[in-house]
């Protein structure tokens, strides 16, 4: 085989790869998404707001790679199921943070009541594993 071929066959061999990987990501998410009627990003934003206590349009439109304008319309779905809040600051009341609600907390909590401790604690083993080798191709 000539190193042209090689070079192709290792292509499709990753690019075949990429779409497994994101093909059972997006499993294990309706896994855990299981009769909910949130999107994935949906899902994942309620996440990264639990884990940081607010975020600002520009920060979660940067978080999910997409504009603001996309950021703010995932927003106001959220917003209109009573999932999250928009809260102007005091110092600057242009400045508009997202925070999620205590009905957003509960409806994550809720997703997570199906499953026992133990298998918490293997998924979030076997996600820091995967993230640690992703970890060595990004950097």
């Amino acid at each position: 085989m000539s190193t042209e071929q090689q070079k192709s066959q290792a292509i499709l061999s990753l690019m075949d790869t990429m779409a497994a990987v994101q093909h059972k990501s997006q499993v294990f998410i309706e896994r855990i998404n299981k009769n909910e009627t949130l999107s994935q990003n949906q899902l994942m934003l309620l996440f990264q707001l639990q884990l940081a206590g607010s975020l600002k349009i520009t920060e979660i439109a940067e978080r999910f790679v997409v504009t603001p304008g996309a950021a703010s319309s995932m927003c106001d779905k959220l917003e209109e199921a009573g999932l999250i809040q928009r809260v102007r600051t005091n110092e600057d009341r242009r400045v508009v943070n997202i925070e999620i609600t205590g009905e957003g907390t509960r409806r994550i909590l809720q997703l997570f009541d199906r499953f026992e401790t133990a298998e918490l604690h293997k998924f979030t083993d076997t996600l820091h594993q995967i993230n640690s080798l992703m970890n060595e191709i990004t950097s």
